[in-house]
């Protein structure tokens, strides 16, 4: 969670900036790439950023919601009220990660 506020804390400019420049990095190692055009290599960053962005935020809720599942281990709950809990407690934090986000200056 402390991840998720720290990305969501960056102006979306600089959020984009980041994101661009790590699959420009991973490009830039790619074999191959290195024939194409500065042009050409960022109209494949534009292309990938958006996929890559949607991959990230997935993962890292993905990863957050098996750590509170994981959490919730320790209770003697049955794997349903495991699952609804955890789901739960994703959602909220979503929200209020979102109102987060309103605060930030673009």
């Amino acid at each position: 969670m402390i991840i998720i506020f720290c990305f969501s804390h960056q102006a979306s400019d600089d959020s984009s900036a980041t994101s661009g420049k790590t699959i420009r990095a991973i490009l830039d190692i790619t074999p191959g790439i290195s024939k194409l055009t500065e042009e050409q290599k960022e109209k494949i960053v534009e292309f990938i950023q958006p996929i890559a962005r949607k991959i990230a935020h997935f993962t890292i809720y993905a990863v957050g919601g098996v750590l509170m599942i994981l959490c919730f281990n320790e209770y003697n709950l049955s794997d349903s009220r495991r699952l609804m809990f955890s789901g739960t407690l994703g959602c909220i934090y979503a929200i209020t990660d979102e109102i987060h986000q309103l605060f930030i200056p673009r």
